[in-house]
């Protein structure tokens, strides 16, 4: 039975809490949970049977064989080189904490003999694109339309002073590389930066953002060209009911992914 950790305990953290409890039961156990907000941790604590303790970082990881990451993109590296200099089994869910620094984490994954995973979030084709990368990928571009109420808070659009108010029609809010997509749109744009490390990296993988106003679901398009020739996958997610900057595909990837490292049947790419 693997010892299961969880850090962060938003709407992918609450969710995979109970897959461990109810679809995983036999597989895991739920030994511990993070949150830098005491009081999220508490309510979840107190929705789940049995109740797993609240500890601080450094001893939930400790304890635990894999760590989840759902926090955060500015949480994900301290949480990698917590749990992976002490050779434990990472999940990254924020993996635009990664960019820029993939090569460190990659390295301390190797040398503690540990392994990383990371979901494909609210976008499809990535097992393709990994196959691709096997050859000769020229280019990989992400055009990524959203509700304007899902963008409101993100620095990017807080810094150009953009109002999202009374929007009548779509508007480009971003064109550009994957890397400054991340940190302009951190809890936005989470699938651009799983697109660039199975890819061609976070500079060449360019990006497209766009507020729709009266749309209902988020749209995620992936266009690949390469030495194999090329593919294209549109996604229309609806938004997590509990939080709309999320979709709800991202966390039933989250699930997926959980069940492929504990399943001996790995489908896939």
């Amino acid at each position: 039975m693997i010892k299961v950790g969880i850090v962060g305990c938003g709407t992918i953290g609450r969710e995979l809490a109970h897959a461990c409890q109810r679809r995983f039961v036999e597989e895991t156990s739920l030994e511990a949970l993070w949150d830098a907000d005491p009081s999220r941790s508490r309510k979840l604590q107190k929705s789940l049977r049995p109740k797993p303790p609240v500890l601080p970082l450094d001893i939930l990881v400790k304890r635990c064989d894999l760590v989840i990451e759902a926090a955060s993109r500015d949480a994900a590296p301290e949480v990698l080189r917590k749990a992976l200099s002490l050779g434990k089994d990472v999940m990254v869910m924020s993996a635009g904490g990664l960019l820029g620094r993939e090569k460190e984490f990659y390295e301390l994954a190797r040398r503690h003999r540990c392994c990383v995973y990371l979901p494909s979030g609210g976008v499809v084709g990535i097992d393709g694109l990994k196959a691709a990368h096997i050859g000769k990928i020229h280019r990989v571009t992400l055009t990524t339309r959203k509700p304007p109420q899902g963008f409101e808070d993100a620095p990017y659009v807080v810094r150009h002073g953009i109002n999202l108010r009374n929007l009548k029609e779509e508007r480009v809010l971003y064109e550009g590389d994957a890397l400054s997509a991340v940190k302009g749109f951190p809890k936005n744009i989470n699938v651009s930066a799983i697109l660039s490390l199975a890819g061609i990296g976070s500079k060449r993988t360019k990006v497209r953002i766009i507020a729709c106003p009266h749309m209902l679901v988020n749209i995620h398009e992936v266009y690949v060209v390469g030495d194999f020739g090329s593919f294209y996958t549109r996604t229309e997610n609806f938004p997590s009911e509990q939080n709309p900057k999320t979709s709800r595909l991202a966390v039933l990837s989250a699930v997926a992914t959980l069940e492929r490292i504990l399943k001996n049947v790995k489908l896939g790419t």
